[in-house]
This record gives C-alpha cells, structure tokens and sequence, in this order.
C-alpha cells in the first residue's frame, strides 16, 4: 500500500509539473526510452557514484507537447567544490536522436524480419532540440569524472528550459570513490577500423589531410575506450567486396615490375600507423590479410608493363601464393625492423580453418618468422596444433565460449598470449544491435572479467551503408540485423550502444584492479558467476538486467571498502 501511494504521488507531482510549465523532467535507468515507456518515469534527483577517471551517464526524459521545440539543456553545479567535478570542460548534455531501424536476416536458422520503426541511439549535443511526434524526449548528462578528484559527495542541477523560458531543475548527486580506473585501459579492445568508409562518406581523397580530420574524433573515441590494435590492410579487399559495404583497400602498393620481380611501397601504412599512434591506438598493427574472409583467393597488384591492376587467384599452399606473398612478407619483416615494429606487426586472419592456418603459418615461417599471428575464429586455439596464435578471438555463439576454451585461454594467458571473444553479426543476443536491449553492450565487458578473458573484438565501429545516411536510416541491409555494422555515427556522434559498451569495458579495469590490489571480495566473485553466456540465453531482458546490476553494485561497494581502508 505504502509503495502504491508513492507511485500516486509522484504521478501527481508529474501531473502538477507539467500544468505548471508544459512540461516535465524525470530520471531514468539506462536504458532506451520510447513511446511505450516514457510516461512511467517519475524520479526528480539522480544519484550514482563513480570511480575517478570513469564515464558516468545521468539519463533523463522531457516529457510534454508532441513536436515542442526550443529546448535546451544544461549542468550547474551547486558550489566551487561541486564545480571540481561538474566542471563544463567534464560534463556532456546530449539529447537522443532518433533513427530508423529495418531489417531482413537469417539467424541462423530463420529469417528475422524487423519493422521500419524510429529507434532513439544518437547522441547529439547540439541545442536547441525538440521533443519526438510522441511528446518525449531523452536526454543523457555524461560526467568525466577528474583522476585526481577528491572522494566525496558533489551535487549540481540540469536545468531544461524551453522556449518561452520556463524551467524545471532536476538534481544530481554523484558520488566519488576512492578507487581510480588507470589512464592506460586494462582491457584489450579490438575493434576493427574502416578508413575507407569515412573517405567516401565525407568525399575525400582517402589519406588525405581532410580525410585524417574527419577519422581524428573516431580514433580518439577508441583509444579512450582501450583500443590496443591498428587495423591495416595489405591487399586489396581482404573481406572481398560486399555490395553496399565499402570496400577495404590496401595500404601497402605492391608493385610487380617489368623483370616480373615484386616491390612493396609501404609509405601510406606508415603514416597511417603513425596517425593512429598520435590518436592514442596500438602498438599492435594488424595486417589483413595474406588470407583472405571466406575463401575468396583474388590477390591484387599493380603490373608495371601494363599500367593496370590485376590479380592473381590462388590458394594457400600453392607455387603462385607463395610467389605472391613470399616477397611481400620478406619486405614487410624488413620494413618493420626499419621501424622498429618487431613484436608489434600481426599476420591477422578471420575465420579460416586449421588446415588454411597452417599452410599460412609455414609460408610466414619461411619468409618474416618475426611476424605474429591474431586471428578471430570459432575453434578452440588448440585445434591449431603447433602453430602458435598470439592474439586470438573466439566467437561467441553456439558453444564456442566452452569449458574447453576458457581451461585453454588461462593456459595462454600464463604463456603471455592474448585470448578474447567477439560478436559480430551473430549471436542475435547479447549484442549491439539497435534491436539489443542496451543492458547487452554493459554485459560484453563484465563477460570477459567473468571469464578471465582478456578482452573483446568487434567489427566495426564505423562502417556506414553506402545507399542511406545512418542519421537518418540506421539499417545495414542487406541480411544484417539494424546497426550491426557501426557504434558510431557520423559526424562523429556517439550511440547510445556504444557508451553502454564503454560502461562494459569500464567494469572490467574495475574488476583488472580489485584483483590486482588483493581488494576483490566474494560478492564480486559471486556476483561474476551469473554473468554467463548459458544463463543469458535462458533468461529474459529483466533477467539480465538483474544480475548485471548486481555485479555493478558488488563492484561499487568493494571500491567503498577502499574508502574504509584509508585509500
């Protein structure tokens, strides 16, 4: 009876707002607000608590007449100290955009149709906004919190005004614990980068200065996320060509001379090395790929006598492979120890099977035995007998994250060698798609702490359909489930996917550091144990939900502990 009434009540203070001003302000969980679910929030403060140096979000909803416009929003502190973390340079109000979102798919049985239908995940900083056909809109206040902030209670206000000047406050109380996520991110993020994608939808030259400009943001989100790997490529269309998917160009132009002898001028994978250094991302530089996705065997060059490009189809283990990559590997070994890339440069390979490894692994052997192998895959790296992958990422579908798997990742951990798990356009859940509940993108990172993985790889964070703007029509047709193929959008702005993934890879430095510091403690371990593939799958969105708060706030009380101790 108690709860009811204070259901009522605040129904009645949203009601009272609104009469008062034409529109209300409400908390919300992170979650997606939309048509069915915007009228039962009612929380007027927020209340959170934070390591330092981690991306703390405070959604919110404005609700009121359907397309009112001149909206804007804006973080005040209360006081100088409170102004310490609410700084204006540590706090973004974005409002969330909508998309439309469709689709036709085999998973992995049957077709999935999705309904075109308006989805909220961009978030867009600018101001004024307006509220959706439906009368709502969400907003998100990040707060980056300061490394050095003084643990404590700090408290400000978001103050939404419209156009006639009216204004509603709405509290925010954040907490800051003693506890520190490091500058250099624990995790070992993978996702893969797409040059090509930003030069055509800006209309570039791709390379260009303009063209470095545009990618300059999209990097820099990355580094600031853990992104640990340079995605290069040293043949042309190492995914092959997709229609409506911009195809990946080499980076490295291999030149066959008129004496029929092989040249590689590698000055634009040096500078775009060099570039994604500055941004923050490697050392690792992944090079696709001397096999290419899906068997299709079309390897690409510039003949000199003819002035044209050409290729020449073959397979692994054949005279022409090896006469195509034996000197190209050679002078890749060789440039890298110019360099001074040894250890760093990576034969990267995606999906193949044992046999194709092996006979890739030998050629490697024989002609730059320096390189390392990474490769994405749905076998267990034991499968691949002798030869030796040291960065590699499992699939997670089906039973491919099995016991077997994660006895043998802690086996290569203690040997020094990387192992992680990737979603791509499978598995339908968890994922990131604009279909996927967001509580799924916060699960990926916990997954991989539970797991004693390393950390996740995923394609891509940018690749943007050729036939529509993502602004306006997030679908990634044809056969893709909507958003499967971007995290980011352009401009570049950030989705809502994307920073509850960043929420995920957050949680696991939480957990590298408990562990790390001898400070995890058995609500933690608990906690982790239901954070299970298996368990996911049986389960519902509420289910989910449920058991990744519970690991939020047993890591959250182990960072007060901290406090407890002094630290």
């Amino acid at each position: 009876m108690l709860v009811a009434r204070r259901h009522l009540f605040a129904l009645w203070a949203v009601c009272a707002a609104l009469s008062a001003c034409g529109f209300d302000v409400s908390a919300t969980p992170r979650v997606r607000v939309d048509a069915a679910n915007a009228a039962q929030f009612t929380n007027a403060v927020w209340r959170a608590a934070a390591w330092r140096n981690e991306r703390v979000h405070a959604p919110f909803v404005v609700r009121g007449t359907a397309g009112a416009g001149g909206f804007t929003a804006r973080v005040v502190p209360e006081t100088d100290r409170d102004a310490a973390v609410f700084a204006p340079a540590a706090v973004q109000v974005r409002w969330v955009r909508e998309t439309l979102a469709s689709a036709s798919y085999r998973y992995p049985w049957v077709w999935v149709e999705v309904p075109e239908h308006k989805v909220g995940d961009i978030l867009d900083p600018s101001q004024p906004f307006a509220l959706t056909d439906r009368a709502f809109r969400a907003l998100w206040v990040t707060v980056k919190t300061p490394p050095d902030a003084v643990p404590g209670r700090y408290r400000a206000s978001l103050v939404v005004s419209d156009a006639s000047g009216a204004e509603v406050r709405r509290a925010l109380e954040l907490e800051i614990l003693p506890m520190a996520l490091p500058a250099r991110r624990k995790m070992y993020l993978d996702i893969w980068q797409t040059p090509w994608t930003v030069a055509r939808y800006y209309g570039v030259k791709p390379f260009s200065p303009e063209h470095y400009a545009k990618m300059e943001p999209i990097f820099r989100e990355l580094a600031a996320a853990g992104q640990k790997a340079i995605t290069a490529t040293i043949t042309d269309y190492p995914w092959n060509v997709r229609k409506n998917i911009d195809s990946a160009r080499t980076m490295v132009r291999y030149v066959k001379r008129r004496d029929g002898s092989f040249a590689a001028d590698f000055s634009t994978l040096d500078e775009y090395v060099a570039f994604a250094k500055r941004c923050g991302i490697g050392p690792q530089i992944h090079c696709y790929a001397v096999v290419k996705f899906q068997k299709h065997r079309d390897y690409w060059y510039h003949d000199e006598a003819s002035g044209e490009e050409r290729h020449v189809d073959c397979d692994p283990g054949t005279p022409e492979y090896e006469a195509y990559w034996g000197p190209l590997l050679t002078q890749l070994e060789a440039h890298a120890k110019e360099k001074g890339w040894v250890g760093d440069i990576y034969v990267a390979l995606d999906e193949l099977r044992p046999p194709e490894v092996a006979l890739t692994a030998r050629l490697v052997k024989k002609y730059a035995p320096s390189l390392k192998f990474q490769m994405a895959g749905d076998v267990n790296p034991a499968d691949f007998g002798d030869t030796r992958i040291d960065n590699y990422s499992q699939a997670l579908r089906f039973d491919f994250v099995s016991r077997e798997f994660l006895a043998e990742a802690a086996r290569r951990r203690a040997r020094g060698l990387i192992t992680t798990y990737y979603v791509c356009c499978v598995p339908e859940r968890p994922n990131s798609f604009l279909t996927s509940p967001l509580v799924e993108q916060r699960w990926l990172g916990l997954f991989a702490a539970a797991k004693g993985l390393d950390g996740f790889l995923k394609s891509t964070s940018h690749r943007w359909m050729m036939d529509r703007d993502p602004l306006v029509d997030a679908s990634c047709k044809p056969g893709w489930a909507p958003g499967e193929c971007f995290l980011i959008y352009p401009g570049p702005l950030l989705s809502l996917r994307w920073e509850m993934m960043v929420d995920g890879f957050e949680e696991f430095d939480k957990v590298a550091v408990l562990r790390e510091s001898g400070r995890m403690t058995s609500d933690v371990r608990v906690a982790l144990r239901h954070i299970d593939y298996q368990e996911l799958l049986e389960g519902k969105t509420s289910d989910l939900e449920r058991v990744v708060d519970i690991a939020e706030r047993a890591i959250e009380k182990a960072a007060r502990l901290a406090k407890k101790a002094g630290l």
